[in-house]
């Protein structure tokens, strides 16, 4: 099969085509054609050898984490999935995973996958993957936002968590008021925010006091400590990047009546099934642009430039 490699850390341009063995189903998986993918952050930083603990250190290195397509094989024991199943998901983020995305075909297990909705494109699906469950593990079970009225808080409106966690936010019933610059605000505005805020002209918090249930850090730009004045008694701080500044701010907090977190996203069927049925509904991916897989190097280094989600034509981008 054809896939996408770099043959170890180092350039972005040194991401090359390659020819490599098509993967077979073991107990428990599947073996997905892919036909969509989408640039993460962590690719670029796993090529760059920047972030090493995101993906297995095998080579040549293939990444790409979110995927979009249809079964074409299933190993022993699997029962809930059929071939020709059209299905979406992501790959884990860790060091056991030696799998990638931007490649014809990847083994999943089936713990890791979800049917996608008819009316769904594959493109948007795997652009949602990460991004979406993200979101949801953030804000519903970390930040346990309550389930209808509660006050949210998201940073980077204009980036792909960000993004995406405004719709997720009016879905789980919060009034959310979205933190961006630029064209992030009209894009935080089209996406459903009952409140934008710009971070370039406002000081944040300012003079906000015990108004949210959550603030959510999409962009992981703000501490919590920050943003403790901020936040209701028992709301919660959540970010998407460990930092030694997060567990400081863990430790502090513990002398508060607020909280601090961090997601740590994991590929859960039931919370991807969700987000399913919610695209299906019309929640909105924000797409910069799609690219075809040849071009992921390029595509790697503009999402490093300006953020956004990027999706990958993966089946006829070769």
């Amino acid at each position: 099969m054809k896939a996408m490699a770099a043959p170890g850390y180092g350039p972005l341009d040194a991401i090359t085509q390659i020819e490599a063995p098509l993967p077979q189903p073991r107990r428990g998986e599947v073996r997905v054609h892919v036909i969509a993918s989408a640039l993460n952050p962590a690719d670029h930083k796993v090529v760059l050898g920047t972030l090493k603990f995101l993906h297995a250190r095998n080579r040549p290195l293939v990444v790409g984490y979110d995927f979009a397509g249809s079964v074409d094989a299933v190993g022993p024991g699997v029962d809930d999935f059929s071939v020709g199943d059209d299905v979406f998901g992501f790959l884990p983020y860790g060091p056991f995973n030696d799998r990638g995305a931007f490649a014809e075909a990847l083994i999943a297990k089936t713990s890791e996958i979800a049917k996608k909705p008819k009316g769904v494109s594959y493109e948007i699906a795997a652009a949602a993957a990460t991004t979406g469950v993200t979101a949801i593990q953030s804000i519903r079970d970390l930040g346990k936002l309550p389930a209808q009225g509660g006050e949210l808080l998201v940073t980077g409106a204009s980036g792909g968590v960000g993004s995406i966690a405004i719709g997720i936010g009016k879905k789980l019933g919060a009034n959310v008021t979205a933190v961006g610059s630029g064209n992030g605000l009209e894009v935080a505005r089209k996406l459903g925010a009952n409140e934008v805020i710009d971070r370039k002209t406002t000081a944040l918090p300012g003079d906000i006091r015990e108004r949210f249930d959550v603030v959510f850090d999409a962009a992981a730009a703000y501490r919590w400590r920050e943003w403790h004045v901020a936040l209701k008694n028992g709301g919660a701080f959540i970010s998407t990047l460990p930092s030694a500044g997060l567990v400081a701010d863990k430790l502090r907090s513990l002398f508060s009546s607020t909280r601090v977190g961090f997601v740590n996203v994991k590929s859960r069927p039931a919370d991807l099934a969700l987000l399913g049925k919610w695209l299906e509904e019309g929640l909105e991916v924000s797409l910069a642009s799609t690219i075809g897989v040849r071009d992921v190097a390029t595509g790697l280094a503009q999402l490093q430039k300006s953020g956004g989600r990027i999706a990958v034509n993966v089946a006829s981008g070769f």
